[in-house]
């Protein structure tokens, strides 16, 4: 399973936002999203992979690790028109105002505000080429 491609949605009031139906059939019914205050983006996680990132956080035995990681996930289900709620201090640390951008990335999708999104978008392409050709 592999996420990619990236869609523009809105964010609403209520901090409602639609999942595209191809990241939620690949998210399942429940997933999970993690925001990372060193992070520009909201992670969000299949229940599989979230598992994984979850067993190397709790076989740690690191209890601050522990508090920081689990303090800072929600599990979500989409409604029936396949929005999500966003948690408002998630929004708040990640810059989430109207406009957003939903990203697939590999084994997660991000959340991002658009125009930091973009920004990013730029930087990226004019460093294209550090980056390894995978087209042989």
């Amino acid at each position: 399973m592999s996420f990619s491609s990236s869609y523009k949605h809105t964010i609403d009031a209520k901090k409602r936002l639609f999942i595209p139906s191809k990241f939620r059939q690949m998210l399942g019914e429940t997933f999970y999203l993690y925001y990372d205050p060193s992070l520009p983006c909201i992670a969000v996680y299949g229940e599989e992979e979230w598992e994984k990132k979850s067993k190397v956080v709790e076989e740690s035995g690191d209890a601050d690790w522990q508090r920081f990681f689990f303090s800072n996930v929600v599990s979500v289900e989409p409604d029936k028109q396949g929005r999500i709620t966003v948690k408002a201090s998630f929004c708040e640390g990640a810059g989430l105002k109207k406009d957003v951008a939903v990203v697939g990335v590999g084994n997660r999708v991000e959340i991002w505000d658009a125009d930091k999104y973009q920004k990013e978008l730029e930087q990226l392409n004019a460093s294209f080429k550090r980056f390894p050709s995978v087209i042989n």
